[in-house]
């Protein structure tokens, strides 16, 4: 038959004839697939049973557990674990025994508990697996410290913590924070007030209680501080609004208001300039001048009056990088000033509004449990710990809980869902928030004992910029599927298969076979943005997520393009434009891929715009244009001209060509060194 074949047809002839075959076939399956959709079942994601546990582990779930799983938002949950009550006194035991009093214990099969992994944190080196807990450095020899590793015969990817409680694999306890507030930071570029209500039943469904808004100038001050609000700032209306929703969903929220560093947005004005602690850097106020805390009590007087049922006021404190410049603040200790300010302030707070504040706690890192007692902070504030990079104990190792646990009833920590990997991301690396927030449960498990009301609360931050004059970072819908897969995860208190119907009914995503098993972060870093894993799903800003991974794909593109003309190829280089001289036809060769950059460019910018001005102003979104995409269309403007410039040319001269006559502002003189005098070295010019 082959050989008959060989005879009637060519080779060629033969392959296409196979191909054709081929492409019918495809066809054919297609139509079926259209015409009988049952053929291939797959299950959408609140089908998917909360037994089809990895590894092939299996529990038994009852039909009315997710009969109510489906109706009610997955709020049933909170049925498997007991929150840890603050008031309630903590003991730890030694020598292995359980920790007596401590209730957040799991009550469904090992395999529904997935912790952190080893424990690695590094943002701007290689990630390491310390060896043991005394290589981490925060520890004596003989502690035992929570390290995390595989136990026994459990499936390969559920990691059990090793600490203070028992070894034995059922009594590990699944940590979750009693509160779990989404930050929103509204600096400079603010959300729409419908998309931002957009979110709450999102946040609602994912377990998140609470939201932590930190307004800066996107606050309606007025009176003296009105300046000091940007001409598109919310209105008190708008804030109310986004109030009354939260409130309708029983979500608790908690103002922030910077009261020492971070305070650009009023510093930078002329009538408060004379308040800066550096005159010439309008970061930190000078807490020795009266009118300071006059304007603190302003700020806080206008935040609380739209407040009033809050319970905390977090009063930041952060990141107070200049303190004791002024001639009367250089006279006293810095920690003296830092916690006579934090007294002052935190005082007036509590007598005035009977709130509880909150403040960031980097400051009092160093400081001693002696220093911090005499300050009376204990009963005053509340601190919150905030480490956004992988290893949480490398930035606050458990001295710092030790020392914090002396004074404090309770504490707070932090962990990020962006805005914390780079200060001009486009999407959040999804991949390194999970490891954060994993490891910051294991921490909090760990810790929370040596307080005697234990832990108040984890808030996941998801910063806008580093800094009032910083570029934006990831812009809030793009980092919805990292809010999700955070926000999940510690409300949980794991992160494995079982979240998967939770997780894609929450994002809306289609019925598909990818939805049926949860991203592969921890064991693959092929889709840490979840570009792939999201195509799918139509959540609030869905769309502009996707494009950012269009964006990413085409800036890379011309990244390469840019690179390949003018470094790597020798006709459109630097030294070629500086002296006109090269070849048209290698230009128009290099040029070839340029058209089609430019057109795609062009489309992305279009689209973008169309996406972003349903939940942002003009101004945000012609900013962030600006600095994520500007700088493409300027680097293919560049090229485009000078390619023109150099095609222009007609006549080349005779080599050597011109001597750069630039090379004495960089303190070098090629007539001296060989040997010319002024008019030679002139003439070979």
């Amino acid at each position: 038959m082959a050989r008959l074949l060989r005879n009637i047809f060519s080779l060629r002839q033969c392959k296409c004839l196979f191909v054709s075959v081929l492409l019918v076939c495809a066809v054919m399956v297609l139509v079926a697939l259209k015409l009988h959709p049952d053929l291939v079942k797959a299950p959408f994601y609140h089908e998917i049973s909360n037994n089809a546990l990895t590894s092939g582990g299996k529990t038994q779930t009852s039909p009315n557990k997710e009969r109510v799983d489906q109706q009610a938002g997955d709020s049933d949950w909170t049925d498997s674990v007991q929150f840890l009550p603050h008031t309630e006194p903590i003991v730890t035991s030694t020598g292995g025994q359980a920790i007596k009093g401590y209730k957040a214990f799991a009550t469904q099969n090992l395999e529904n508990v997935v912790n952190s992994g080893p424990i690695f944190y590094h943002q701007k080196v290689p990630s390491y697996y310390p060896a043991s807990p005394i290589a981490r450095g925060d520890t004596p020899g003989g502690e035992t410290q929570s390290i995390v590793r595989p136990i026994g015969n459990l499936p390969e990817n559920v990691y059990i913590s090793q600490g203070a409680a028992p070894v034995n694999p059922k009594d590990t306890p699944i940590f979750v924070p009693e509160r779990r507030l989404v930050h929103f930071d509204l600096k400079g570029a603010p959300p729409k007030i419908d998309y931002l209500q957009q979110l709450i039943p999102l946040i609602v469904q994912l377990g998140g209680t609470g939201l932590l808004i930190e307004y800066e100038d996107m606050f309606p001050y007025d009176g003296v501080l009105k300046s000091i609000a940007a001409t598109n700032h919310y209105t008190r209306a708008e804030i109310r609004s986004l109030l009354k929703v939260a409130e309708a969903y029983k979500l608790e929220v908690i103002p922030l208001v910077q009261t020492f560093g971070h305070l650009e947005y009023a510093l930078k004005l002329p009538q408060f300039s004379h308040l800066r602690e550096n005159p010439s850097v309008p970061q930190a106020l000078c807490p020795s001048q009266n009118e300071s805390f006059v304007l603190i009590q302003n700020l806080v007087d206008q935040i609380m009056s739209l407040h009033e049922g809050s319970k905390f006021l977090h009063i930041g404190c952060d990141e107070v990088f200049h303190m004791a410049e002024c001639a009367i603040c250089s006279l006293k200790p810095k920690d003296d000033i830092f916690l006579s300010h934090v007294h002052r302030v935190a005082s007036y707070v509590t007598s005035k509004y009977k709130v509880k504040p909150i403040i960031w706690d980097d400051m009092l890192r160093h400081m001693t449990a002696a220093a911090l007692d005499d300050a009376k902070l204990g009963d005053l504030v509340e601190p919150m710990v905030w480490v956004y990079a992988e290893d949480v104990y490398r930035f606050a190792g458990s001295y710092v809980f030790d020392r914090y646990a002396q004074v404090f009833p309770s504490f707070w920590i932090s962990s990020a869902f962006k805005g914390a990997f780079g200060e001009t991301m486009i999407v959040p690396d999804v991949t390194r928030h999970l490891e954060n927030n994993l490891n910051w449960l294991d921490v909090g498990r760990t810790e929370s004992p040596k307080f005697r009301q234990g832990l108040r609360g984890l808030a996941i931050t998801g910063w806008q910029r580093y800094d009032h004059f910083s570029n934006l970072c990831e812009l809030l819908p793009a980092a919805i599927p990292s809010l999700a897969v955070n926000l999940l995860t510690t409300s949980r208190g794991y992160y494995n298969q079982s979240l998967a119907p939770s997780l894609y009914k929450a994002l809306s995503c289609q019925k598909a076979p990818r939805y049926e098993k949860i991203p592969e972060l921890r064991t693959s870093r092929s889709d840490r943005f979840l570009h792939e894993k999201m195509t799918m799903c139509f959540f609030p800003g869905a769309h502009f997520f996707k494009s950012t991974g269009r964006i990413l794909r085409l800036e890379k593109e011309i990244e390469e393009f840019v690179l390949l003309t003018t470094k790597r190829k020798g006709w459109l280089t630097e030294y070629s434009v500086r002296h006109n001289y090269s070849s048209p036809a290698r230009i128009d060769e290099l040029l070839r891929d340029l058209p089609y950059l430019s057109g795609s460019l062009n489309a992305v910018a279009k689209q973008t715009m169309d996406m972003l001005k349903h939940i942002f102003d003009i101004h945000t979104v012609s900013e962030w244009m600006e600095q994520k995409l500007l700088p493409l269309f300027e680097k293919l403007d560049r090229i485009q001209m000078d390619a023109a410039t150099l095609r222009s040319q007609k006549y080349w001269p005779v080599r050597p060509l011109k001597l750069f006559d630039g090379w004495q502002q960089y303190g070098l003189n090629f007539g001296s060194v060989f040997n010319l005098n002024e008019t030679q070295f002139s003439t070979r010019h």
